[in-house]
């Protein structure tokens, strides 16, 4: 698996750990109002289940809810339930663990493209539900899956050192600029404004009343962190970006949609990260790339530990 790859799955294990997370309450409560069914008496009303919800005088009972979270997300959450215990059983088995600071390098690579730490935790508990503690515990798995597909898959250290100067480039965090912008269509008002900020007035609050950029313009014209070669951004910004100062505020830059004056909020230098840095990230890609695919791992650890599915999954 490439770094790409391996982003790629980062990516996909996160969308899926929304759908997980709620599914685990789900399936955890299925499991519990099973083992109290099997210690109590029969009741024909309890059978119907308590409500949780009223619409237009009909009632909504613990078992429709839970019949139509298992129609939907059943057979998943059950195959992701027996992986992880599959999982966990291998690697008691070989005493393989997986340490914090292993779950920190892995974060920090998820949350390459934001602003910071918070700004990341953030966006995945407003898009996904998904906490802190939700995260780790999923990179930890992965880790822990990625330790066992790789088990006993010899890489050499001149192999690690080959490809590092093949993907140099790979792990080389090119120059980024915090940037906020203000955008008029015409250049005689970009001129106005640029006056204005040298002059003392503020940007955010130019930028809010001015700026005909809809994605900057309630922000206070904040773009946010942005490398030196992202391919989003207009050249001319970024060419400008990169012959200024902390602070300074330049313009006008000719953009499609008009004419930009920028400021540079910050700057962080290119960092490339040396061969001893990537010594065990570039091992653990090499084995990965001579490894099962982790899904068919996953069955292999299923076959292994006998898992059987009992109870019939409700049809969509």
């Amino acid at each position: 698996m490439t770094r790409q790859e391996k982003g790629l799955w980062t990516a996909v294990v996160i969308l899926t750990l929304g759908v997980l997370v709620m599914g685990t309450f789900m399936a955890m409560q299925v499991l519990h109002q099973g083992k109290e069914d099997a210690e109590t008496p029969h009741d024909a009303n309890k059978e119907e289940g308590s409500t949780v919800a009223t619409i237009n005088g009909e009632v909504i009972t613990d078992k429709d809810w839970t019949d139509a979270l298992k129609r939907r997300y059943g057979s998943e959450i059950l195959l992701q339930m027996l992986n992880r215990k599959a999982v966990y059983a291998e690697a008691l088995q070989r005493n393989l663990v997986v340490t914090p600071k292993e779950i920190a390098r892995e974060m920090a690579g998820a949350m390459d493209g934001y602003d910071s730490e918070k700004s990341y935790y953030d966006a995945m508990k407003s898009q996904l539900g998904l906490s802190k503690q939700d995260l780790e515990l999923e990179a930890g798995y992965r880790l822990l899956l990625e330790k066992i597909a790789t088990a006993g898959i010899q890489v050499k250290d001149d192999d690690i050192q080959k490809y590092w100067v093949e993907h140099r480039e790979d792990y080389i965090t090119p120059e980024k600029y915090d940037l906020s912008i203000i955008v008029v269509k015409e250049k005689s008002d970009s001129e106005a404004i640029l006056t204005e900020l040298r002059n003392g007035k503020d940007f955010e609050e130019m930028a809010r009343s001015e700026s005909e950029d809809s994605y900057s313009r309630d922000a206070g014209g904040k773009l946010g962190w942005i490398d030196q070669n992202d391919p989003f951004q207009p050249k001319s910004i970024l060419q400008r970006a990169a012959n200024m100062s902390i602070g300074d505020i330049a313009g006008p830059v000719k953009v499609e949609d008009g004419y930009a004056i920028i400021k540079l909020n910050d700057k962080a230098e290119r960092q490339e990260q040396s061969a001893k840095e990537v010594h065990e990230e570039i091992r653990m890609e090499l084995a990965l790339s001579q490894a099962d695919p982790l899904p068919q791992v996953e069955q292999m650890l299923r076959d292994k530990y006998k898992a059987v599915i009992i109870s019939e999954i409700p049809a969509s």
